[in-house]
Order: C-alpha cells, then structure tokens, then sequence
C-alpha cells in the first residue's frame, strides 16, 4: 500500500516477527487495514534491532500518511518467550541474541506511546479472537504451523495468557513413539516431526532410503539439500512417498487436535502461520483422525472443526494491535476507578 495522504486520527501500529521477515501494519480502531508491509530482517545485537524497527515504523507511519504524533500504540510480537511487563526476552531459540534486553522501552521513550510484546504465538490468538475465528465463537484453538508448532486458546472469550509470562503449549505433545531431538531439549516432540524442519526431515530420510520420488530429481540427488516446500511440490505432481509425508504429518496433527477437545473442547481449531496456506493438503485427514480419536466427537457430544485461518500473513500484527489497544483500555478503566 502506499502513501494516502496525511491522516489526522491517530492510528496503531503492530509489529510481527517470523524467521526471516518482519510484518508491519497500521490500522485504526477497528481490524481494517490502512498499510501492510513485509521485509526481511537481519539478527544483530539488540541495538541493531532496535534501529531496524525504528526505520520500519517511520517508514510504516510515512508511507500510511500518518505524523508520529498521531501515533496511539505499538504492539510487537517475536518466536521467543517475552517479559510482559518489561518486554525483555526471556528465551527463544533463534533471538537469543536479544536475551534479556527489551524490546519496548527504547520505543516507548522515542514514541511516547504505550508499547507491548508478547511470544507469536499469543499475539496469533489476539488477530483471530479480533478479527478471525472469534468473530463466530469465543471458545477456539490456534495452532501455529510453521517452522514450529505453537497454541493458543481463546475460553468463553478470553484469550489465555499464563502466569510467568507463559502461555498455551501443545506443540511439544508426543503423539508417537519417534524419538526425534527437538530444539526444546526434549525428544519426541510433535513440533520437530510435523513443521517445516520434521516434514524436510521426513523427506531426507525417504530419498536415503532409496524410495523412488521425485524428491530425488527436486534436491539433485543430494539429500541434505531436501525443503518442506520440495515435499508439497512432489505432492502437487502426484508423487506417492510426498504424499504419504503429508498424510503421516496430517495423522499425528488430528491426534493432537483430539488431545485438545478432550482437554477444553474448541468449538474451532484455527491454523495459522507459514504453512497454513497447504492446508488443503492436509485439513480432510486432519479433522477425519481428530473425530475418530476423540470419543467426544464420534459420540456427538461436542463438535469441533479444523480450519485454516482467512487472515494470512495479517494475523500476528492484527494481534499485536488488538493486544495494545486493550492494554490502553484496561489503564484507562483503572485510571477512571482511582478518580471515583
């Protein structure tokens, strides 16, 4: 989007962080995009990123028409475990180079705006609970499919967020006896068989074995050099050792959703994130496993549907916005509570 002229209301700014991208959005008071964009990042130390955030919201806010001061808040969102109330990084593996700085005070003292930050996969919930699934129901789950698995949880309208700065976690589930290392420091864990990683992985280990795939012909016969995005290609060209990749991955995914109606009976579960647009692939498998799981479900006395998200790449920024803009409404009904 480009430059609309100068906006005289004041508007917010959401920041999202994935691998290798940062997505920056503005909106007004409602989940309506006003300016999106996305760019790549480079990790550094915490002053370096602190500058390149800075150059993206004042290119965001120049591009959007807005002045600085019609600024409101600025929510962020990063794949690692952040302090809540300081906005330091606590632990993540790919940002541990940030680790324990913050990443909302230097802003906060530039902007003069109330900024926030949270793990990705929280501020994934808030863009579904303001402009997703929770448009229809206020009970769901979010699962994060990407280059990991995250949760997320949405109960009688409040989006979950744990004491400690922690939040809902499935991805670390074991749903099979495989004893795959996963950057966690577990073994096992579903998040290292069925992401972007696992489902590479899995690919690997088919064109060693010496099946015969396209695979072979797509990594030059060089295993090591096998994608996630090799898989789904050999998939689309009808390749039968992809396919049954994906429907490994599709198996142990429907295990999980059954876990979760079990434990807090969804009346969704929303996929989101890198690879939520090859759903297709796997969605049918997917919900067919999780009702053959779930007695629950077989049984009629729940219902529950897998989906994929309709907000792609806005999601995480929607998010994040939603998340600061609740913030400055909570501070504001405080403020009103100390004055009566």
């Amino acid at each position: 989007m480009g430059r609309i002229g100068m906006n005289a209301k004041g508007c917010f700014l959401g920041i999202d962080f994935g691998k290798t991208n940062v997505r920056f959005a503005i909106v007004k008071d409602e989940p309506k995009l006003e300016y999106f964009t996305k760019r790549s990042y480079d990790r550094g130390s915490p002053g370096e990123m602190h500058r390149q955030i800075i150059e993206g919201i004042d290119a965001a806010l120049e591009e959007a028409g807005y002045e600085q001061s019609s600024l409101r808040g600025i929510g962020i969102d990063v794949p690692a475990v952040v302090n809540r109330d300081s906005g330091a990084i606590l632990w993540g593996p790919d940002w541990d180079f940030m680790a324990g700085a913050s990443l909302t005070k230097p802003l906060a003292e530039r902007y003069r705006v109330p900024v926030v930050a949270d793990v990705d996969t929280v501020a994934a919930t808030w863009g579904e609970y303001w402009a997703g699934a929770g448009k229809t129901c206020d009970r769901f789950a979010v699962l994060t499919w990407g280059t990991g698995l995250g949760a997320g949880l949405v109960i009688d309208g409040e989006v979950q967020e744990h004491p400690g700065n922690l939040f809902p976690e499935f991805g670390h589930s074991r749903v099979s006896d495989d004893e795959w290392p996963c950057m966690c420091g577990a073994r096992g864990c579903l998040n290292a068989m069925v992401c972007g990683g696992g489902i590479a992985r899995h690919g690997r280990e088919a064109v060693q074995s010496g099946k015969e795939t396209i695979l072979r012909e797509l990594c030059g016969g060089e295993p090591g050099t096998v994608t996630s995005p090799m898989v789904f290609e050999a998939a689309e060209r009808g390749d039968e050792v992809a396919n049954a990749i994906l429907e490994r991955v599709a198996v142990l995914l429907g295990r999980l959703c059954a876990n979760v109606v079990l434990t807090v009976q969804p009346e969704k579960i929303v996929i989101v994130g890198g690879l939520a647009d090859q759903c297709d692939w796997v969605l049918d498998t997917i919900n067919r496993v999780m009702r053959e799981s779930c007695w629950l479900l077989f049984k009629e006395l729940t219902a529950c549907e897998v989906v994929a998200s309709q907000l792609g790449d806005t999601g995480g920024a929607l998010g994040a916005i939603c998340k600061v803009r609740r913030t400055i409404g909570q501070s504001e009904l405080e403020r009103k509570e100390v004055a009566k």
